[in-house]
């Protein structure tokens, strides 16, 4: 359950950035933030599949921490950009 409670925020920042880029798509977008995060769930699934069959169950954790590690970057670079347009749109 913990890993999921980032959902209720996520869905919030989808919805805010498509009222603010395209009001009229705000269902869209929240359609695609939800399938999204079913897709992670399939590619995560058939990942973790490949590296227990090919690698053994003994690598996970360590592929895991690979797998979070980009995630925050990724998390980090999108903040990042967020900031950037803020700064743009008060200039």
């Amino acid at each position: 359950a913990f890993a999921f409670g980032n959902v209720p925020g996520l869905q919030v920042y989808v919805v805010k950035l498509a009222e603010k880029y395209s009001p009229d798509a705000v269902d869209v977008a929240s359609g695609l933030n939800i399938a999204a995060f079913n897709v992670g769930i399939a590619l995560g699934s058939w990942g973790g599949g490949l590296i227990v069959a090919n690698a053994g169950l003994m690598h996970t954790p360590w592929i895991g921490a690979i797998v979070v590690l980009g995630a925050l970057l990724l998390t980090r670079f999108s903040g990042m950009l967020d900031k950037r347009g803020e700064q743009h749109a008060t200039a």
